[in-house]
């Protein structure tokens, strides 16, 4: 006589959290896909193979899917950062470290998404509400790391790192979209160590 053995049912907060992450990926995917406009409540309900309600259940406006998927990305990019700076042996090899890690991150489809709900924070007070607190503090932190691999080589010019910081989300953007537009990424890559060794010269000397 044979049994069957029941699975354990699956706890709320884990169905909770399992929709929660299906949501956020296809909210990813269709940003993407159809960029910011394209990505409506609906065409994510779709991706995400589920009911409105029930994406509305663990976000009750697009804003907060859009701040939700940003502040996603942005705990990723924290955690990737936090261990190439400890990586380096020198306060060079640290900078160099972050400067790589920040950008692998071209390729991903995340950063994709993420800069497509920044452009459109400037036309939607509902997402700059939900989304522009946690970006300011991402970017804290981000000064606050070349602060102090600053501090450790004894250079005190933080003005100056806010300029060179500036500029390398620029080109960090400029990337993104170029690599969107071709998906090169060898020709990235060539692109990145020519603006690494500028950055790297630039702070530390030749």
């Amino acid at each position: 006589m044979s049994t069957t053995i029941a699975k354990p049912r699956r706890s709320q907060a884990d169905r909770s959290a399992a929709t929660r992450a299906k949501v956020l990926a296809a909210a990813r995917d269709v940003l993407c896909a159809q960029g910011y406009s394209g990505a409506t409540m609906h065409a994510i309900r779709d991706a995400a193979g589920m009911s409105l309600g029930a994406i509305q259940h663990q976000f009750p406006t697009k804003a907060k899917i859009m701040a939700a998927v940003a502040a996603e990305f942005a705990a990723y990019r924290t955690r990737v950062y936090t261990e190439a700076i400890r990586a380096g042996a020198t306060p060079r090899q640290s900078m160099e470290n972050l400067i790589d890690a920040n950008f692998r991150m071209v390729s991903r489809p995340e950063m994709a998404a993420v800069l497509e709900i920044h452009l459109a924070r400037r036309n939607d007070p509902d997402l700059e509400q939900e989304v522009g607190p946690g970006t300011r503090r991402f970017d804290r932190r981000v000064r606050l790391w070349g602060h102090f691999i600053l501090s450790a080589a004894g250079i005190d010019n933080d003005k100056a790192y806010q300029s060179l910081q500036l500029l390398n989300n620029a080109v960090t953007r400029g990337l993104t979209v170029e690599y969107i537009r071709n998906p090169d990424m060898g020709l990235i890559e060539r692109s990145v160590e020519v603006w690494k060794k500028q950055m790297l010269d630039l702070v530390f000397g030749p």
